[in-house]
């Protein structure tokens, strides 16, 4: 003390002094804060050049790869080779979009190009696998479509041949026959084959023991039969080759759809490594700017100016809009033409897009729920309620473009009987099946068909003349009885039938829905009359 007390300190120099010492700490931190700041705008540059495009990509190959899957799926699911050219287009087009992105950021793009390239491939494999299907089936269709002529030329030998044994068993092995187009597997087809083989040989047996202009009849069928089963293009043949092609499509189609998932799982790990990579530097220069905040005490004033400019913005852009945002949610109006709510790209705002998200979510599922009232839930193809709207629309459309206009009644055979013997579960199984091969038998997608109520069910037939609509009724009978359901307690067989019943619309007739499914509930009754098991026209 006694050196210090000796020595005179001018006041106006220490003031001096200490006011620029806090101008040279000022100075200081101002170069740190300016350097720091630098380093942040060289992150906010980074994130904004790099990560956030990485992201963004990433979100529209995640998304192109949905829709390709989409894609993918209906190509494998084309029932039409117009569908499958529609559904191949749109995989070229998606794989030429994801292609023309800039993967260069965070992959090597010649990599993701060999990548798509393979993919591409694989898609043009399979769109030529699906060609083939196609075809195929075009061809089994018109199989079936001789196989429904030769029932009905063995049912016109009834009054010529009187061996009702060899006509059973020739009637028995065409039902077997068209069984072979319920078949999905290449090893029953094979077991199939072998029995179908046994089957012609005990029919040729049969044949003779028929008279010789019986059997001249017989024979011709016999051997058309026999072609259309066995030969080198045949119902075998074909449905064989099929069924290679579906196994065959299935498989690529599984490959395809692992390989674009793998592209996108891949595209989003570069650019996660990329984000990660820029948010580790982020967190190591925040950091640095805490250990600097501790000399900011000397900043307090403008911690406290910051502080009301803080309250400022909190009063006008926070609570103001929290409240236009409750306002605006009880009041269940839209934000989009508020851009108060949306002048700040924060919480409030992502708030209001949620809002609008949920609001948008509500109606589809709305509407969702309006699709699921007009669908049975039991066999889910389209109920009572459907049937109705579809059928007023369908004649006044009838009557509007001067078209005809089908309808059929049709009912389960002895469906009372069936429950009683087999129980309400297999009854629903029963339904459930009869629903499907009406379905998959009607495969025009402006007709309808519906489950009327209980064991009945309605199809809505437009542009159908009374000529096809018959030929389509026979259809729905045999394939329904092609299921070969077993139904011990019917009178009419040992298997589940239907009775139908007809009504068409013809151009320039004026009867109401009403009157037209009147006369196919008429049809109907009278088909029950006729032993049932048949199909009814008035």
């Amino acid at each position: 003390m006694s050196l210090f007390s000796k020595r005179y300190y001018s006041s106006a120099r220490l003031l001096f002094a200490s006011l620029l010492l806090i101008l040279l700490l000022f100075i200081l931190l101002s170069l740190l804060f300016y350097h720091r700041l630098q380093q942040a705008q060289q992150i906010v540059s980074n994130v904004a050049e790099q990560a956030v495009p990485a992201v963004l990509e990433a979100s529209l190959v995640h998304d192109k790869v949905k829709e390709l899957n989409l894609q993918s799926e209906l190509l494998r699911d084309a029932i039409s080779q117009a569908a499958r050219a529609r559904a191949s287009q749109q995989i070229s087009q998606i794989i030429v979009e994801i292609s023309s992105l800039d993967h260069q950021q965070y992959v090597q793009h010649q990599y993701q190009q060999q990548r798509m390239q393979l993919i591409a491939d694989e898609a043009r494999s399979l769109d030529m696998l699906i060609a083939e299907r196609l075809v195929l089936q075009q061809h089994n269709r018109q199989w079936l479509d001789k196989l429904s002529q030769l029932q009905q030329e063995s049912q016109q030998l009834t009054d010529t041949i009187t061996s009702q044994p060899w006509l059973l068993h020739y009637s028995g092995l065409l039902r077997d026959v068209t069984a072979l187009y319920s078949i999905d597997r290449l090893y029953n087809l094979r077991q199939s084959r072998t029995e179908l083989n046994n089957l012609l040989t005990m029919n040729q047996q049969m044949l003779s023991q028929l008279g010789a202009t019986e059997r001249r009849a017989a024979l011709a069928l016999s051997e058309q039969l026999t072609t259309a089963l066995l030969s080198e293009h045949g119902i075998l043949a074909l449905r064989e080759a099929e069924l290679s092609n579906i196994a065959k499509a299935t498989g690529k189609a599984n490959f395809l759809r692992s390989l674009v998932t793998d592209y996108a799982s891949e595209t989003e790990l570069n650019a996660y490594q990329s984000a990660a990579s820029l948010m580790q530097l982020s967190q190591q220069s925040s950091t640095a700017l805490d250990r600097q905040n501790q000399f900011s005490f000397a900043l307090a004033l403008a911690a406290i100016l910051l502080l009301l400019a803080i309250m400022f913005y909190t009063q006008k852009r926070v609570i103001k809009r929290l409240k236009l945002l409750n306002e605006k949610v009880l009041a269940g109006s839209g934000f989009d033409g508020d851009d108060r709510l949306f002048a700040s790209n924060d919480e409030i705002a992502d708030i209001a897009r949620s809002f609008t998200e949920y609001s948008n979510t509500v109606a589809a599922q709305q509407t969702a729920l309006e699709r699921q009232s007009l669908t049975d839930g039991l066999t889910g193809i389209a109920n009572r309620r459907h049937f109705d709207s579809q059928l007023h629309s369908a004649v006044a459309m009838a009557k509007r473009m001067q078209q005809p206009l089908a309808v059929i009644l049709l009912d389960v055979d002895h469906f009372k009987a069936y429950n009683d013997s087999y129980g309400h579960l297999a009854g629903d199984d029963t339904l459930k099946a009869i629903a499907n091969t009406l379905a998959d038998t009607l495969q025009r997608q402006i007709d309808l068909v519906a489950r009327y109520g209980g064991e009945e069910f309605a199809c809505v037939l437009p542009n159908t003349s009374p000529e096809q609509a018959m030929i389509m009724a026979e259809q729905l009978r045999l394939d329904v009885l092609a299921l070969m359901l077993p139904h011990h307690a019917s009178p009419t067989a040992g298997f589940i039938t239907i009775s139908l019943g007809i009504s068409c619309l013809q151009p320039g007739q004026d009867i109401s829905d009403k009157v037209l499914l009147n006369q196919a509930d008429k049809a109907l009754y009278q088909a029950k009359s006729q032993g049932r098991n048949c199909c009814v026209m008035l």
